[in-house]
């Protein structure tokens, strides 16, 4: 019997139970169209194109290296007959052979990655042949693109050049392209053109951010990497000089003497560490929203299940872990914005279309000489703003909303609210007359805007409270209005959150408990001394708040900055391989140098001097490429995706990007360690007699 005569045969007792058959095929059918296993999937790709792009460099490199020490056997193959096609397939068939044993090494360490991470598992991982097939076809299809450009360089050379002596390393310093710095400029502005140009369609600005951008993005990165290495060159070389003490002169063209080799050696390096500084820098300014700052009360109370009504204010405010505090009852809604205005510029990229609207007394927390509820103002004026929120129907709104749906202070926002339909099961008042105001707020007349706030933290504080009372998704904003508003337009009989400073001692358990004893007393009274749904008493602090967004948000950005730090420590390979060539291409230079009285610890501090140039010069183009992209992917979420109403300002977490920058320097540092140290302890002789072969 097969799958569907089995499941047609027991057709109707499965529709009795509501029960399905899951079979292999529907379960990895499920699987595949999951959302984190479909982020899963984007993000191990996103992980081959990175580490296959750094590694092309690496390749590259190499064979450049090769090119530039055989420029006079290359020239004497073209004078004994060969011709320019396999002088070029010469070097492509190098590139070929390189990357044989890179496939085979990848290949194992992968399988072993796999079972080191699978310790608790029965089964030896398989790699199928799909997996080699694509694992060949990246490495030989890596190799090719890195062999392209050594290929070309070594078929151009001039059979006459076999007649000219060896220069060895001192050779003509290259010239940055003006074409090319102009062309890297333009490829790296469509991203911040996306977002600036006025007029766009948000469809069509979507596609040339995406589309255009990140790969104009990698091209603009490759264009501008010399004039990235004739500017580090020339400022690295007196600061590596001044430190190292070495003298400027023999330190200013290092690099650009070859600068091919110096190019693909920075990209390397500069693909993990920029990937990393984009990543911190767009990680924890998107925290920035999240954290509530002192402009706000301290504690926040949530009751849910149960709701008290103002005659009990007296009653609750005299419980022993209130007494000497500051906490006031507050009133909330989660009205949506208008129809019409979601279809207005501004509004039509957002998807959430409704707003947390928390109803104060604005007299007792926001006004005197002490007040609770302190924002700074981004728009308007607060003595005028808190005059509006007590006499008009008016409301404060965070500057990030205000923002992206481009209000200030005395526009209109339309709200309709919509309570009537149901709150969330979490939230259900015991009684009451929720939701039947029959004021101007009900049938979406203009609440006016008094004044646009800074108001961090607004978004974890509503969505870890909540105050999220009838869809718990994602809102717009937090605006704040006075507590009449609420009662006599939105008919509020009772409230749910009290906010405030609790007075001092006082921890958040003792809180919790005590109020929690009073929420189910209340119950039993109004269910006639009978169980009912137990209440449940939520205490958050700015403390409590801040520590979990930190400590969720450090989490979650370590998680993305692993692969950009695997990538860093791939990239000393590079490194590696550039200061061996380096070493090998000059070792009668030095040995002239060690002849006419330099030191060989000079020469060695020389060699340490140039690696830490091209490391800086990594560094440089990684913190400004790493922070351009992360500006430009902050201010896209501004178009309708998750966060698309959190835009916060650009936050560099300077720490983790000096650890990151540290990281890099000395991982370079020990690259050239050992190249630097059988520099030095070489003799004289030996280096004089070397030839190229």
């Amino acid at each position: 019997m097969d799958k569907k005569e089995f499941v047609d045969g027991l057709r109707q007792e499965l529709a009795q139970a509501s029960a399905v058959v899951a079979d292999t095929d529907s379960i990895i059918q499920r699987l595949s169209s999951d959302r984190s296993v479909r982020s899963q999937k984007e993000s191990a790709e996103m992980s081959v194109w990175l580490v296959l792009f750094s590694c092309v460099f690496i390749i590259f490199t190499t064979l450049s290296i090769g090119v530039s020490e055989r420029t006079r056997r290359l020239a004497l193959m073209r004078a004994l007959g060969m011709s320019r096609m396999q002088i070029a397939l010469l070097i492509v068939g190098e590139g070929l052979f390189l990357c044989i044993p890179a496939l085979l090494g990848g290949l194992a360490a992968g399988f072993c990655l796999v079972y080191l991470l699978e310790e608790g598992s029965s089964s030896v991982p398989v790699l199928t042949w799909t997996t080699v097939l694509a694992a060949a076809a990246c490495a030989v299809g890596g190799a090719l693109l890195a062999s392209i450009i050594p290929a070309w360089r070594a078929s151009r050379q001039s059979p006459l050049e076999a007649a000219v002596p060896s220069s060895g390393f001192i050779g003509k310093v290259s010239r940055v392209p003006v074409w090319s710095v102009i062309a890297g400029l333009a490829c790296v502005c469509l991203q911040p053109a996306a977002l600036l140009l006025p007029g766009l369609e948000v469809e069509t600005r979507k596609w040339i951010f995406f589309w255009l951008g990140y790969p104009g993005l990698v091209a603009g990165a490759l264009f501008l990497a010399p004039a990235f290495v004739r500017v580090t060159e020339w400022a690295g070389s007196w600061i590596t000089g001044l430190l190292l003490r070495v003298p400027h002169s023999f330190l200013k063209v290092q690099l650009s003497r070859n600068l091919s080799r110096s190019v693909g050696t920075a990209v390397s390096m500069s693909v993990g560490l920029s990937l990393f500084v984009g990543v911190q820098t767009w990680g924890y300014s998107m925290l920035v929203p999240f954290s509530p700052d002192t402009s706000t009360p301290g504690t926040l109370v949530s009751f849910l299940h149960t709701e008290f009504k103002p005659a009990d204010v007296p009653e609750l405010m005299a419980r022993s872990s209130l007494r000497n505090s500051r906490m006031y009852p507050i009133y909330v809604d989660e009205p949506d914005i208008a129809p019409a205005q979601m279809k207005t510029p501004g509004f039509s990229g957002m998807r959430n279309r409704s707003i947390v609207l928390a109803g104060i007394p604005v007299a007792e927390m926001a006004q005197g000489s002490h007040p609770l509820f302190r924002p700074v103002f981004v728009s308007g004026n607060p003595q005028e703003a808190y005059a509006m929120l007590e006499s008009t129907r008016s409301l404060l709104i965070p500057d990030t909303f205000a923002r992206t749906v481009g209000l200030k202070a005395g526009d209109d926002l339309m709200l309709v609210n919509p309570s009537h339909q149901g709150r969330r099961s979490g939230n259900a008042p015991s009684a009451g007359a929720h939701g039947r105001g029959r004021g101007p707020g009900m049938q979406g007349e203009p609440w006016k805007v008094a004044g646009v706030v800074s108001f961090p933290g607004w978004h974890w504080l509503t969505k870890t409270s909540g105050m999220r009372v009838r869809r718990g998704g994602f809102v717009a904003a937090l605006a704040i209005a006075d507590e009449r508003w609420l009662k006599e337009e939105y008919g509020h009989q009772g409230f749910q959150f009290i906010w405030g400073d609790t007075a001092p001692g006082v921890s958040n358990l003792e809180l919790q408990n005590d109020l929690g004893e009073y929420a189910l007393m209340k119950v039993r009274q109004q269910e006639n001394e009978g169980e009912g749904v137990k209440p449940l008493v939520k205490a958050l602090t700015r403390e409590s708040l801040g520590g979990s967004v930190t400590s969720r948000g450090d989490d979650v950005i370590f998680t993305m900055s692993k692969l950009p730090i695997i990538m860093m420590v791939i990239a000393v390979l590079a490194v590696l391989n550039t200061v061996l060539a380096s070493v090998q291409s000059r070792r009668r230079e030095f040995g002239l140098m060690r002849a006419v009285g330099v030191p060989a610890a000079m020469v060695m501090r020389m060699l340490w001097a140039e690696t830490l140039m091209v490391s800086l010069c990594a560094v440089v183009m990684s913190l400004a490429l790493g922070v351009l992209g992360a500006w430009c992917s902050i201010q896209i979420l501004e178009y309708g995706y998750h966060f698309g109403i959190v835009t916060p300002p650009i936050t560099m977490p300077w720490a983790h990007l000096g650890y990151a920058v540290l990281l890099v320097l000395a991982l370079s540092s020990l690259a050239c360690l050992l190249p630097a140290w059988r520099m030095k302890r070489a003799s004289v002789t030996d280096l004089l007699s070397v030839r190229e072969g």
